[in-house]
């Protein structure tokens, strides 16, 4: 490939995938699993999550990166298990279904539609699956409807040719337009549908039924006897079980419909002075009473119905229907019931939730409302007229257990050190770091300042650490406790107390060593005490150990090796001893019986040494390091890999993998930690995950999970020594660390709940008052100021511009049902401080905050508001004391929208349509001293002022133009424009003439000013002057932009952080997307790396079709807009990770490089910048 020496080239990597998840399916996903799972998929990523059966917590299963735009999801029964049904933006129907064994989603079965992309004939807008998984119908919104006839074969599973049906008018042949389709209860009769269709020739909604002929193979359109619905009818709900039919809803109303049967009308519950629109609903039947279940409807305010329907199963007719208000929770975009009895909310805009039900609502209260045929109307106008207010009540039915943490939707972001503060989820301020939480269980000081901890069993068939040991070199003692309800001191343990302890170990069945500086102490179960003693003057400096081996080391640079007598558990000394070439820094075997252990010598080298009975104790292998190794760990992580953890003196974290048949060590990895020494020990996580405690200037994590090694710093916790141990006592695993003369016992994770994995993200969060709009820096990096904005309520909180008021409004009450709707908007800037708010000013009822600067004046500064309320524009100046407060210095009229605010040349710049004013502090109000007109510019969105009297202006159309201000004419001039015309969203300057940006369609591209042109800007101003102003009356710019990055991600950016996650990494850029989306683009250092990425794109996108369940070709993904340039998808290249070793090796070979080449290149660009 030509690889040009200009242009960037980037590596993007989705740190954290969407979590807006439109679709949510409940149902029984992994083969031969008794427990359900649950599937949520949002526009590109589909997460699988299992509930813990005792808590019922949720954990992650999968996350899996789909690589397409999804549209709609359903679920289809095959065999015992079931599988998900998927239309996407590849013009495919995909049914996908779990493989356990690789631990993801697989295709099954590609029936194209239609054509790549979407159009209002795209067929996969509506997707129903009949009950009984017999067909499957989608639909488009205009015309196009085909059926899909499912053929089971074994496990495998075939759609027939569809069956086409167009959705006309008869007369004049009209496209209907459908609103909403869903599949209904038919049992074994021909499978039905139900749509709610517009007819804009008529301007009136119907309701049509569609039922697949299974004989004549044939869709066949039925109507009801209620043909026509009112124009507001949104939602249908299907009704299960023998009763069938279909609940249809709209604004304050609701109707059951069944073929041939007679319709039944009610009204819906109500707010006082609001409306009812049913927006989701979940139905479940009772597994107690026989065919009994029940609708939970949810309307627009997050309110739960109640819908019970009374059946008459001998006349075959519908009795009564009685709908009951339940609880209030969170407006979801769908509602799934577990049979264990657990509610999953899928929130919209904020995190999701999983409720337990504490009843079922059978009984209605004094104040409660219940609804049935009783105030039944004739008509739905009548019935819409009817109006049924209930009282609002704090849960009562539902009691939440626990969360799905969402950052969806991200609005604003910015990056203080390593913590990125997000304007996240509704009213939310959330602070995301890389890491993993920690509980602190117990913490106590010790009369000696500890420098190492030890924990042992007393036996071998002991669950759980009995013996917390704790040592000093600085006091020359040893402190043993026992584990248990209570940490107490051990009075009998035989322990040496009067010498530092090397190391402590359970051996054989029953029996602890004790190795310590002056020699080494066998106790067995009975407290029988053998002692083995160096010669005179030699010390022991390091010992490892496990069940069966013991290794010293001695300050004669000898190796003395033990093994364990199986009989009597006594050790056996080796005769021969080794001696190295320096001193002995660290030393290593694993837990289990090792043919090899690992010493590390102050030569910076380490020597993996044979322990086998032929050549015991004879160096097998060397490496040489760049530092000596200060630790040693030595782990098997599978069968097939066993890695030596390797901690040195400048901070480095190095693990290397070691040949159990040879000894000999190859692929090499390495992480900065710290500056600090790292000091390692073996950690055990949970049942199925042990990894290394590695320690430097803070504690991190690392294991193997999914195939992939992680690397996690420990948040809230401060140590300089660890160890692992097990206690029923405390919940199961734990680690106790050592800091100063104190000791803490702590476990890895949030309070209440067990280590998640897949967590390397920690989120912290602040609720605010209203949706956050922008956030701005205060200038320190722990004051912030957010600016929020709600549309369409009624505020209860009163403007304090000017004076002090007291709001006595209960912000848990709005925060759990809303505040009241209305026309009106509310607004108000919050001052936050230390993840605290400390001042919220509120806004005149019905200002709308449009933006917001920070700003000096004669050396005071000063945070300036816009606002807009109908005709009214105004700009609010407050001054930032030297309490960090705000206080009100006045206001300035405006005659147009303050749309875009910043400062220039310490004066404040405000854009809005195609004009640019500056202005300058007054004592009344803010000065105007300029007024620019750029015509070819329609809405000026961002403004960035550049050194050199420059600017950088976003259009809402025309993209980005470069400006120079011109003192002689006080006036901007336009000098370069982009090619390409775009609705920029975000941007972030990457160097003088280099810009980074985001559009509203997904687009990520990278602009730059030639370098020349830019000096021409900037020296011959003069001479380049007439020829800007010439050229921007011909609606253009004397220079374009050069376009050198693009690249598409299906959501919309909204920020861009310039940064790096990790500890001494190389810098990156780090970008936001509405829909919580957190990525990175890395850029490639070398034409080497480009050439490799480039050729390795290739050849995976070779096997597209094995690594792409929707069926979406991954060139066309990347390149929706326009054609992807110098941008390679990190996401997708890692699946080489996780294809079969035979592609693996065939797709190394055609690149003339190894597996372990591509994947340690792979690893070392994801380390670089991120994690």
């Amino acid at each position: 490939m030509l690889i040009d020496n200009e242009s960037p080239y980037l590596y993007n990597l989705t740190l954290k995938p969407p979590s807006n998840y439109p679709h949510s399916v409940l149902g029984q996903f992994i083969p031969r699993a008794k427990q359900q799972q649950l599937a949520l998929i949002s526009s590109t990523h589909l997460l699988l999550l299992t509930s813990d059966p005792e808590t019922g917590k949720l954990s992650t299963k999968t996350t899996q990166n789909l690589f397409a735009v999804v549209n709609a999801v359903d679920k289809l029964r095959l065999n015992d298990h079931d599988v998900l049904v998927l239309t996407t933006d590849s013009g495919n129907l995909s049914i996908i279904q779990y493989e356990p064994k690789r631990n993801e989603f697989v295709s099954i079965c590609q029936m194209p539609m239609c054509k790549n992309g979407w159009s209002r004939s795209y067929p996969g807008e509506f997707l129903a699956v009949d009950s009984q998984s017999r067909c499957i119908l989608v639909g488009a919104v205009e015309k196009k409807k085909f059926l899909y006839k499912v053929e089971h074969s074994g496990d495998k599973l075939e759609l027939s040719s569809p069956v086409e049906y167009a959705s006309v008018v008869a007369q004049k042949k009209q496209s209907l337009l459908c609103l909403s389709m869903i599949s209904l209860e038919s049992a074994f009769s021909n499978p039905l549908f139900a749509a709610l269709e517009y007819d804009n020739e008529q301007q009136v909604t119907l309701l049509n039924y569609y039922e697949f002929d299974q004989g004549m193979n044939h869709v066949v359109k039925r109507k009801s006897r209620v043909a026509i619905v009112a124009n507001d009818a949104n939602y249908l709900v299907p009704v299960p079980g023998h009763i069938g039919g279909v609940l249809v809803c709209g604004e304050n109303w609701i109707i059951y419909d069944k073929l041939g049967s007679e319709s039944i009308a009610l009204p819906l519950p109500r707010r006082k002075s609001q409306s009812s629109v049913i927006v989701t609903h979940v139905t479940h039947v009772l597994k107690k009473k026989s065919y009994g279940f029940f609708i939970l409807l949810q309307n627009e305010f997050g309110d739960l119905f109640r819908l019970v329907i009374d059946y008459d199963y001998d006349r075959e007719l519908v009795k009564d229907i009685e709908i009951s208000y339940f609880d209030t929770i969170p407006v979801c975009y769908s509602l799934s019931i577990f049979k264990n009895g657990l509610c999953f909310a899928n929130c919209v805009n904020r995190s999701q939730l999983l409720y337990q039900f504490e009843k079922l609502g059978e009984e209605i209260g004094e104040e409660g409302v219940g609804i049935n045929r009783r105030i039944q109307m004739d008509s739905i106008p009548l019935t819409k007229e009817k109006v049924v207010e209930f009282k609002l009540k704090g849960l009562d039915n539902l009691a939440l257990i626990d969360v799905v943490e969402s950052l969806s939707p991200i609005t604003d972001s910015t990056l203080i050190n390593d913590t990125l503060v997000t304007l996240s989820t509704k009213s939310k301020l959330k602070s995301i770091v890389h890491g993993t939480p920690t509980t602190t269980l117990v913490e106590s000081s010790f009369p000696i300042k500890p420098t190492n901890v030890f924990t042992a069993k007393t036996s071998a068939d002991a669950m759980d650490d009995e013996y917390l040991v704790i040592t000093s070199t600085l006091a020359f003692k040893t402190l043993v406790l026992s584990i248990g309800e209570v940490i107490e001191e051990v009075n009998d343990s035989k322990f040496v107390m009067d010498q530092p302890t090397v190391a402590v170990q359970q051996v054989g069945k029953s029996s602890i060593v004790q190795v310590y500086s002056n020699g080494l102490r066998h106790i067995n179960g009975k407290k029988k005490v053998t002692n083995w003693y160096p010669p005179a003057g030699i010390t022991i400096t390091h010992a490892t150990t496990n069940n069966q081996q013991v290794l010293l080391g001695m300050s004669n640079l000898e190796l003395v090796y033990f093994e364990t007598d199986p009989e009597d558990d006594q050790l056996r000394e080796y005769q021969d001893r080794l001696e190295v070439s320096s001193p002995i820094r660290s030393m290593c075997i694993p837990k289990e019986q090792s043919s090899f252990a690992v010493v590390g010598c102050s030569d910076e080298t380490i020597s993996v040494v044979s322990l086998q009975s032929q050549n015991c104790l004879q160096v097998k292998s060397l490496q040489a390091l760049s530092s000596s190794a200060n630790s040693l760990v030595m782990l098997t992580h599978n069968p097939s890999t066993t890695l030596i953890h390797i901690g040195m003196d400048n901070g480095v974290y190095v693990r290397t993998k070691i040949d159990t048949f040879n000894g000999k060590l190859s692929d090499t990895r390495i992480k900065y930690l710290g500056p600090k020494p790292v000091t390692l020990n073996e950690l055990k996580l949970s049942d199925d995950i042990t990894g290394v405690l590695a320690i430097s200037t803070k504690p991190w994590i690392g294991y193997f999970y999914q195939g992939k090694y992680r690397c996690t710093p420990l948040l809230d916790i401060d140590i300089i020594n660890g160890a692992s141990f097990k206690s029923e006592d405390i919940g199961g695993e734990g680690i106790v660390g050592i800091y100063d003369d104190n000791l803490v016992i702590f476990s890895v994770g949030k309070e209440d709940s067990i280590f998640d994995p897949n967590q390397e993200l920690t989120v912290t969060e602040l609720n605010l008052r209203y949706t956050p709009r922008k956030i701005v820096k205060g200038g320190d990096d722990d004051k912030l100021f957010a600016s929020e904005v709600e549309m369409g309520i009624n505020t209860p909180y009163v403007s304090n511009l000017t004076k002090d008021v007291e709001n006595g409004v209960d912000p848990e009450y709005y925060e759990a049902f809303g505040f009241e709707r209305g026309p009106g908007c509310a607004s108000c800037v919050q001052l936050i401080e230390n993840g605290e708010i400390k001042q919220s000013l509120e806004f005149v009822k019905d200002q709308r905050i449009v933006d917001m600067v920070k700003i000096q004046f004669n050396k005071n500064q000063y945070l300036i508001v816009g606002v807009t309320k109908q005709e009214e524009n105004l700009l609010y100046t407050f001054k930032i004391d030297k309490k960090r407060n705000l206080q009100y210095i006045h206001k300035t009229q405006l005659k147009y929208v303050p749309q875009v605010m910043e400062v220039f040349q310490n004066r404040l710049l405000v854009a809005s349509g195609n004009a640019i004013s500056l202005y300058e502090l007054g004592q009344r109000q803010l000065l105007r001293k300029s007024l620019t007109r750029i015509d070819f510019v329609q809405s000026i969105v961002k403004v960035s002022p550049q050194p050199r009297d420059r600017i950088l202006l976003a259009d809402s159309a025309n993209s980005i133009v470069f400006a120079k201000f011109d003192n002689e004419e006080n006036q901007f001039i336009p000098v370069a424009d982009d090619v390409v015309k775009r609705n920029i969203t975000a941007w972030k300057q990457l160097d003088y003439d280099t810009i980074i940006g985001g559009d509203k369609f997904g687009n990520i591209f990278v602009t730059r000013l030639d370098r020349e042109e830019s000096k021409q800007v900037d020296q011959d101003w003069t001479v380049l002057k007439q020829a800007a102003q010439n050229s921007s009356n011909l609606n253009s710019c004397v220079f374009k932009l050069q376009n050198l990055c693009q690249y598409y991600i299906p959501d919309i950016i909204t920020s861009f952080q310039l940064g790096s996650f990790n500890l001494g990494g190389e810098e990156c850029i780090i970008y936001t997307g509405v829909m919580g989306t957190i990525g990175v683009l890395i850029p490639l250092l070398s034409k080497s790396e480009i050439e490799l990425v480039h050729d390795l794109q290739l050849q995976i996108g070779i096997w597209n079709d094995g690594v792409n369940v929707a069926g979406k070709n991954h060139g066309k993904l990347r390149s929706y807009y326009n054609p992807r340039k110098n941008v390679y998808d990190g996401d997708f290249l890692e699946l080489y990770f996780a294809i079969p070793l035979d592609v693996k090796v065939k797709i190394a070979k055609k690149l003339n490089k190894s597996v372990g080449e591509i994947e340690k290149k792979l690893n070392d660009i994801r380390n670089r910048s991120s994690f």
